[in-house]
């Protein structure tokens, strides 16, 4: 028995370390039973000007979130993760923090967007009975609409609810609905414009292949406050997935490339003590 007590004395300090061990991606992703729902998640102390996401392992690398009334842009490839982060945000704001959100989408039915979001354990349902959700679908025909409103219907969608949180899905669809490069980019100058007036944090998702590629595809990152490339390229015979913080006002960001996963029952998942070291241009 002194022999076993002294092996197990031993044995303790290694398993004390393995417990405080940080996720690694090549590990299998967490089940739905071992990661809390967002729902529960403990709340992260942020500073009073800024705007928790809500994701896990995100506001560790933005000091806490964006920053409040900001326009930030979520880019990368299709399959990346753009419309599950902007889902998240939206949801997390009003589960956890009790702030009012609003969808607006230019591409995929809001209805479609919803149901899929349900996999994660966001019931935006839910949360429109209880006046926390409202989400709007304009098509083609209506965007110019949408412009010489000034936002109308977004507008009386926002004060209606006292929405904080907005996201748009996607710029890049927005873009393509006008007949030429001119008339896009003067449609994108009037949008950031009336986001400005509706006061909302808002994350704006945006289509592109890769760093360079992104920045010409949109050109509005030097519009936005902050930008978050989600990389998803080819390594060897798979793929693996980062977060990047390209720009980030008001706040000193992270500048390293983290891994993320997708979880069960919560959604994205980043890991800020971690790094990827594959040079993700020569990648892509």
């Amino acid at each position: 028995m002194a022999t076993e007590a002294a092996r197990q004395a031993q044995d303790a300090p290694v398993q004390g370390r393995q417990r405080q061990a940080a996720p690694r991606p090549a590990q299998p992703a967490p089940s739905s039973a071992d990661v809390p729902a967002p729902a529960r998640q403990a709340k992260a102390r942020a500073p009073s000007d800024r705007t928790p996401s809500g994701i896990y392992g995100l506001d560790e690398l933005i000091n806490g979130g964006f920053e409040k009334e900001s326009t930030t842009l979520v880019m990368g490839d299709a399959g990346c993760g753009k419309t599950t982060f902007l889902a998240q945000f939206l949801y997390n704001g009003a589960i956890q923090y009790n702030e009012p959100s609003v969808l607006l989408s230019f591409e995929e039915p809001s209805a479609s967007i919803l149901k899929h979001m349900k996999r994660y354990g966001l019931d935006f349902a839910e949360l429109e009975q209880k006046g926390l959700f409202s989400s709007i679908n304009y098509r083609p025909h209506e965007v110019k609409k949408l412009v010489d409103e000034g936002g109308g219907l977004i507008w009386d969608t926002i004060s209606s609810i006292g929405a904080k949180r907005l996201a748009i899905d996607s710029l890049t669809s927005y873009a393509m609905l006008f007949e030429s490069l001119y008339q896009a980019r003067e449609a994108e100058l009037l949008l950031f414009e009336l986001l400005r007036k509706w006061k909302c944090t808002t994350l704006l998702s945006a289509e592109g292949i890769n760093t360079e590629k992104m920045r010409i595809t949109t050109g509005m990152e030097y519009l936005s406050d902050g930008v978050v490339l989600l990389h998803h390229p080819r390594y060897q015979s798979g793929r693996y997935r980062a977060i990047e913080i390209l720009k980030m006002r008001g706040c000193k960001h992270s500048e390293k490339l983290c891994p993320y996963e997708f979880v069960e029952g919560e959604g994205i998942r980043v890991h800020p003590g971690e790094t990827i070291f594959y040079d993700v241009n020569e990648q892509e």
